[in-house]
């Protein structure tokens, strides 16, 4: 007699975008897993596992806002605020920082183990999938950047995947751009972030700059509109900062003492003095923001897209060492490996995570809708998380679901 299992409606399901795996794909899985362990140890790269579990400062320190709306947070049994991992960069880095008077330099480390990211974009995208990747940290040299990206142009080889292109960007020339100009960070972090956006040209620069007063990124005689401020600023006009606050702190002690909730008086001074005198005029940032347009729709194959940075760079008297360094890199990498047709340089590439600088890129396939993997250089990285000295480092990662997804074999 068979017995028919009972229709219920009770059933506690799996979470929206978590999987999981029969046997055959476990394997299938296991044994990409172990092949692209092969691959990376042949490089030097040597295993090391970190906790599922960290506190959320860790990756909140330097990762950007893009990543703390997918973290999965919570407060734990001690009162400590703690995510699952969203990724193993700022892990493996805080692992060296914690044990760097035993580690010689440069180190190689790979990876494999799953990440969990909230994504409720589409029906389909998945909260938790499985990252492999390595990080070498130590070494600034040229060696390493086309060491890494080698090893990244490695792996779909490795798993017979065809079709799939590299685009590369490095934000060391953007910097340099930008230093041309002299901007604030505060500006700089903003028109990095919407270099994707700048693709289209200069046409795009007017709602950016529209977009950087409505963020106070801009003061002086060109900054808001508003009439309150602008009656604030010609009370300021013509003070040093220090006899600004004095002048801000009696008008707001006179007017509004009992209206301030939580914030101290000297908080509201200071977010007011930056308000109305921001920290850039708008002739910088629009200036800013046009070269940074120029560079953005620099897109194509690297020799001619590389010639067009130069010019871009020489035509605001910027300094050309980065795009130097970036041709010897695409030069080393292309006599040493077989992708030369599938790399494309793509300066309106921004990668989510903050901690990039120098050379970043992502592997990109016509079968799957966002990036297979990505990487570059994070220098600056350890002394955000607690370092006394930065220490040059860079990785990559691949998601492995996407790349079994498109016919990894």
């Amino acid at each position: 007699m068979t017995i028919q299992p009972r229709q219920t409606t009770n059933i506690v399901s799996r979470l929206q975008g978590m999987q999981d795996l029969p046997k055959e794909t476990l394997r299938q899985k296991q044994g990409l897993q172990e092949r692209l362990s092969q691959l990376l140890g042949g490089y030097g790269y040597l295993q090391l596992e970190t906790p599922l579990l960290e506190p959320t400062e860790l990756f909140m320190r330097k990762s950007g806002g893009e990543l703390a709306s997918q973290l999965y947070s919570f407060t734990d049994a001690g009162s400590n605020s703690v995510s699952l991992r969203p990724e193993f960069t700022s892990p493996i880095m805080r692992h060296y920082l914690e044990s760097e008077s035993t580690i010689d330099l440069p180190a190689r480390w790979q990876y494999s183990g799953p990440v969990f990211r909230f994504d409720n974009s589409h029906p389909e995208a998945s909260g938790q999938f499985t990252q492999v990747g390595g990080e070498l940290i130590g070494s600034s040299e040229i060696a390493a950047d086309v060491e890494l990206l080698n090893l990244a142009v490695a792996v779909p080889i490795e798993l017979g995947l065809e079709g799939w292109s590299l685009r590369l960007a490095d934000l060391d020339i953007l910097n340099s751009l930008l230093d041309s100009v002299g901007i604030s960070d505060r500006a700089r972090s903003f028109i990095i972030q919407s270099m994707p956006n700048l693709k289209t040209g200069r046409s795009a620069v007017p709602n950016f700059l529209d977009e950087g007063r409505h963020m106070h990124l801009v003061g002086g005689v060109n900054g808001s509109a508003d009439p309150e401020d602008a009656a604030l600023r010609r009370a300021i006009d013509g003070l040093d900062d220090t006899q600004a606050r004095s002048v801000l702190l009696g008008l707001l002690q006179w007017n509004s003492a009992d209206q301030l909730g939580q914030r101290t008086p000297e908080d509201v001074v200071e977010r007011l003095l930056h308000k109305i005198r921001g920290s850039d005029n708008e002739d910088k940032l629009r200036q800013g923001l046009e070269l940074a347009s120029d560079l953005a729709a620099i897109n194509g194959a690297p020799e001619q897209a590389l010639q067009m940075v130069k010019e871009t760079l020489a035509s605001a008297g910027a300094d050309q060492a980065a795009a130097d360094r970036l041709g010897e890199v695409i030069g080393l990498m292309s006599s040493g490996s077989d992708a030369t047709g599938q790399i494309v340089l793509d300066f309106g590439l921004v990668r989510g995570l903050a901690y990039y600088n120098g050379v970043i890129f992502e592997v990109s396939h016509p079968k799957w809708t966002g990036t297979l993997g990505g990487g570059g250089r994070y220098d600056t990285l350890s002394r955000a998380l607690g370092g006394s000295d930065a220490v040059p480092a860079l990785g990559f990662a691949y998601n492995l679901d996407a790349l079994i997804a498109i016919g990894a074999s």
